[in-house]
């Protein structure tokens, strides 16, 4: 596994951790889902309004599949351990907002 490779083939320890780090933890876990709220949330929130008070709806299509698009990458980028990947994914989110944005004004 990728996790435990620190350049031997000995397992991680199995001493319990300290109640810090289980807190510290916990608090990496919950900051990783913001991409995911970011990422699901916000694309079907938007879509939900364009629905709802009848505006533009090719603009929030165009900003789910960007946002889905940077989600895809913040997964795989995670998951072989690349961080320009992740960077790419998270970077795709406020270049979604903004094209929607302008080309809202625009069109």
């Amino acid at each position: 596994m990728r996790i435990f490779d620190g350049g031997s083939n000995e397992l991680p320890s199995l001493d319990p951790s300290s109640p810090a780090d289980e807190y510290m933890q916990r608090q990496v876990r919950g900051w990783s889902y913001l991409p995911v709220a970011f990422g699901v949330l916000i694309p079907w929130m938007w879509l939900y309004l364009a629905f709802a008070y009848d505006l533009r709806k090719d603009l929030p299509f165009i900003a789910a599949l960007l946002m889905h698009a940077g989600l895809g990458l913040v997964w795989y980028g995670r998951r072989t351990s690349r961080r320009v990947l992740v960077w790419a994914g998270v970077g795709c989110y406020p270049l979604a907002v903004a094209l929607c944005l302008l080309l809202q004004d625009v069109l």
